[in-house]
């Protein structure tokens, strides 16, 4: 049996390294390449394609829009697998039921894990959309990268002011044990008097309320004894995940690897990016170390399964964050050396030196 198959990607270069990694797969029968969204969603009629791999940053409608028009439009199920460039964007297709996402430059190894899971799917599921409980669907609010709410059935409505998206990032942050109100005011008018302060703080705790009922989400703001509490309802937290993604990741096997993924690829940014609050710094940092070291972890797995262009693009991603993190470039050289590749090695090795001499440092010995 074959499994119809598309390919919409806007880059020429990697429609045409996807149509390669698939040509060593018969069950998958390449019925259509496309270089936009438009063309390939007109063709999908005729064609019937049981399997999409769709690149999501494309102009005009882009990949996300794609597969809920070809989730919407095919009178059968549809395994979609997005194809992207930024990490960030994984938390998304998986948020809209996606059955995988490959990070470019798409390795071999990886891409024959994702045919692995497609005709698991196919396999099992052939009337329904795929399910992964390995992978949450009810609405999350990000403090990674930019502060928001997805997953809500309208679009998140805008923040009245600045001070009250800080707000909102203080309760969250303090979500487990709560906030003093004269924490609040001390962090965030510290040169108002505290009659004006107070005054301010009724005026945000206002609009953010609104702000939450207008979201759809059942987010409450508590008051108690002094202290300010914020429940999440159903709502999940990235971060939550994120830290439970450390915590599998003392174990990895072949049974988590997909929820350690996952929760990797929450880190879609620095720890409220978008929020400026100079009381969040300390941990900016200290998440883009954790961040690292995840996916460090995530790297050693690899490696140890012989996976080791899979476990080069984890470091990479590591090292993207924290140029200066000596176990990703001791795990970058090590693959290299036991794939015998002296060029990469060599070139690796100049990039750690170029990488701590930009900052002034002088690199440490590293053994290997």
């Amino acid at each position: 049996m074959s499994y119809r198959t598309i390919i919409v990607d806007d880059e020429p270069p990697a429609l045409a390294k996807l149509s390669h990694l698939l040509k060593d797969h018969d069950e998958f029968e390449l019925a259509g390449a496309f270089n936009n969204a438009e063309d390939a969603l007109n063709s999908a009629k005729n064609l019937k394609p049981q399997v999409a791999f769709v690149d999501i940053a494309m102009p005009g409608k882009n990949g996300m829009e794609l597969a809920a028009s070809l989730r919407e439009n095919l009178s059968s199920p549809i395994e979609i697998i997005f194809v992207t460039a930024f990490d960030q964007y994984a938390v998304s297709a998986f948020d809209i039921d996606a059955t995988d996402y490959l990070l470019k430059p798409v390795s071999k190894e990886r891409f024959l894990r994702s045919i692995q899971r497609i005709k698991n799917n196919l396999k099992n599921t052939p009337a329904t959309p795929p399910q992964s409980p390995a992978f949450p669907t009810q609405p999350m609010v990000h403090a990674f990268g930019k502060l928001e709410i997805t997953g809500i059935q309208k679009a998140q409505p805008e923040w009245r002011t600045a001070k009250v998206r800080e707000l909102f990032a203080l309760f969250l942050k303090n979500r487990s044990h709560g906030i003093f109100r004269k924490a609040l005011l001390d962090i965030l008018w510290e040169n108002l008097p505290e009659e004006k302060a107070l005054s301010s703080l009724n005026t945000c705790n206002y609009y953010l309320r609104q702000f939450l009922k207008a979201s759809g989400t059942d987010i409450s703001l508590n008051y108690k004894s002094g202290y300010y509490s914020l429940d999440l309802g159903h709502v999940i937290c990235d971060s939550d995940l994120f830290e439970q993604a450390e915590q599998r990741s003392a174990s990895l096997s072949a049974e988590n690897i997909s929820q350690i993924l996952y929760g990797a690829s929450l880190y879609r940014g620095r720890y409220f990016e978008d929020v400026k609050c100079g009381w969040a710094a300390l941990l900016r940092d200290q998440y883009d170390i954790r961040y690292a070291n995840l996916r460090v972890a995530i790297a050693r797995y690899y490696a140890s399964d012989r996976q080791l262009e899979e476990s080069c693009n984890q470091v990479t991603l590591a090292l993207n964050i924290n140029p200066l993190c000596e176990n990703a470039w001791r795990i970058l050289l090590q693959n290299y050396r036991e794939a015998a590749d002296n060029t990469h090695y060599d070139t690796t090795w100049q990039n750690r030196q170029n990488a701590y001499q930009k900052r002034g440092l002088t690199p440490p010995e590293l053994v290997i």
